[in-house]
């Protein structure tokens, strides 16, 4: 059997690693687009993570009768610990509202009366809707616009043992 070989000129694979390119840039960007946001994820919560731990420090360390309510200073301050340290860490934390996205709670008496001894521990929990994609303006960018998105809870926490 006699077989014709065939051989392809070079201007017969003119275009060729164009039409390769256009078929792998698309996974490329996907690629791309997911390490950088995976980033900025570690990035918001590791801010939230320490403000939190900053707000607990400053809680536990405040007089059991300073404590309680929202209208005492030390709770409101250590909200304030919070919103302060995700601004100052030139982190976009949009739409950080302290009073819906921060629990603080006293264990395990209520955070209006005075610690029972030792083993009582203040808890200042996060709960943050994080906008996926918020870095790029198709998908918008505060939790407003998180129905019409992908959004994740960053949820940090931080438990210290209440000291007074």
């Amino acid at each position: 059997m006699n077989r014709k070989k065939t051989t392809l000129s070079p201007e017969s694979q003119q275009g060729a690693a164009a039409i390769e390119f256009a078929f792998i840039l698309p996974v490329l960007l996907l690629i791309f687009t997911g390490m950088i946001e995976y980033g900025r994820v570690m990035w918001h919560y590791d801010v939230l993570a320490k403000a939190a731990r900053d707000a607990a420090r400053y809680l536990s360390s405040v007089p059991a009768s300073a404590l309680g309510g929202e209208a005492s200073s030390s709770t409101s301050t250590a909200r304030s610990i919070v919103a302060n340290a995700a601004t100052q860490a030139g982190v976009v934390v949009t739409g950080l509202d302290p009073l819906a996205y921060i629990t603080i709670t006293c264990s395990p008496a209520a955070c209006t009366s005075p610690a029972s001894g030792s083993g009582s521990t203040v808890t200042v929990a996060i709960n943050y809707p994080y906008v996926i994609g918020g870095w790029l303006p198709v998908f918008g960018a505060t939790p407003a616009d998180a129905p019409a998105v992908i959004t994740a809870a960053l949820a940090p926490y931080a438990t210290m043992p209440y000291m007074q």
